[in-house]
Formats: C-alpha cells, sequence, structure tokens
C-alpha cells in the first residue's frame, strides 16, 4: 500500500484527521466540558507555578540583603535604621515585629545602646506569631497545585470511561467493530487522557519544590530567630 493515510473516514460521513485540534473540535460535548475544566486546572497552576516563582526570587534577593546587614549592624538600632534601604520582606516584618517588643537602654556609650526585651515571653510570642503569618502568605495558593495534581488525573479518566463507552456504543451502532465505529470514542479518551496527565505532571512537581522552598526558608526564619535573641543575652 503506496499511500498513508490521513484520516478515517467516520460513520456519519466526516473526516478524524491527525490533527489534534481536530481531535478536540470532534469530541462529543461531555468530552468538550471534561477538556474544559482541565484547562482553566493547568491555566489556574501555571499562573500560580509563575507567581510563586517570582515571588521566591525576589524574597530571595531581598532576605540575602536583610541578613547582610544584619551580621554588618553593630547593634539593633542600627540595623532598624539601615532598614529604609531595602524592599521589606518576611525576615524585615518579623524583625521588626521582635524591636517593637524592646526597649533601650543607654548607658556610658551612646554609640553602643543595649537592647533588653520588657518581656521574654512576649518577645517570643511576637517572633513566632510573626513567622506563623508570613509562613502563612508563602503557603498561599500552594495547596491548589496539590488539588491540581491529585484532581485533574481523575478528571481525565472520567473522559476516558466516557470515550471508552462512547465507542462500544459506537459498535452496538454500527453493528461491528470497525475503526469507523470506534474511533470517535478512542479519540475522546485519548485526548481526555492526555489532558489530564498535561494538566497534573506540571502541578505536582511545582507543588512538591514550592514546598521544598517554603521549608528552606522556614529554617532561615528559625535561624534568624535564634539570632535575634542571642543579640540581646
Amino acid at each position: 500500500m503506496n499511500n498513508v493515510v490521513e484520516t478515517v473516514q467516520l460513520a456519519n460521513g466526516t473526516a478524524l484527521g491527525h490533527s489534534f485540534v481536530n481531535l478536540v473540535m470532534q469530541a462529543g460535548p461531555l468530552a468538550k466540558l471534561v477538556l474544559l475544566i482541565l484547562l482553566l486546572f493547568s491555566l489556574g497552576s501555571w499562573g500560580i507555578m509563575l507567581d510563586k516563582w517570582m515571588l521566591f526570587s525576589r524574597l530571595q534577593r531581598s532576605t540575602n540583603q536583610f541578613m547582610k546587614l544584619f551580621k554588618q549592624s553593630r547593634h539593633l538600632g542600627e540595623l532598624a535604621e539601615k532598614l529604609r534601604t531595602i524592599k521589606p520582606n518576611p525576615l524585615v516584618r518579623i524583625f521588626v515585629a521582635g524591636y517593637r517588643q524592646l526597649e533601650r537602654r543607654v548607658g556610658d556609650n551612646a554609640d553602643h545602646p543595649v537592647f533588653y526585651p520588657a518581656s521574654e515571653k512576649r518577645l517570643e510570642l511576637a517572633l513566632d506569631d510573626a513567622m506563623i503569618v508570613e509562613l502563612q502568605a508563602l503557603e498561599r495558593r500552594v495547596s491548589f497545585l496539590g488539588t491540581c495534581g491529585s484532581v485533574t488525573p481523575f478528571i481525565g479518566l472520567f473522559g476516558t470511561v466516557w470515550g471508552i463507552l462512547s465507542a462500544f456504543q459506537g459498535i452496538g451502532i454500527a453493528g461491528s467493530a470497525s475503526i469507523a465505529a470506534v474511533a470517535p470514542g478512542i479519540a475522546e479518551a485519548l485526548i481526555t487522557t492526555v489532558f489530564g496527565l498535561v494538566a497534573a505532571i506540571p502541578a505536582v512537581m511545582a507543588h512538591n519544590y514550592f514546598l521544598g522552598r517554603i521549608r528552606s526558608f522556614n529554617i532561615l526564619f528559625e535561624r534568624f530567630r535564634s539570632s535575634f535573641l542571642a543579640t540581646l543575652e
């Protein structure tokens, strides 16, 4: 057979081409609804991925700058003055929450004031509360990526099952298991499966990646908390 078959003639006289767009356009109403839902999940997850990637990149630069200032400052008051030169970030807000719980005592050397907590317990609570708020902000919408990675394969599987059922219906209507009878249902099953995987795999990978970044920031917050308290001893 010299000629390559490019299309499959359907029972209703239409042609099912190799074009992926044609497969989508020729799918049934329910299959199109499944594809639309998967598309919305995918667009939402990619929007969150882009937003979180840009956010973590900015925070990494600003927190590195803050830690450099923290190590270079002679006392907490000097650091508080330098904070005007950098953009607000989680560490800055945690520092401010703790700094507000301190009292300043100027000794013989006014250039080196002594800071001490009015209440150690209140200081620790202020730092812990600020850390929790910042971690919650970092985790915001990341759970959607996990949801997308868990749900979309099953939505695609629903479309797969429906496509197979449509294929069997085509066999019953045509009275034979010819390719023309089963092609529409099999096409619906395949494209919904593919869409489900395309939506799920990036979302799962991004979810795990961002959880790792959040854990890294949590460790950084804990280290800064310990360093902050150590400067008061």
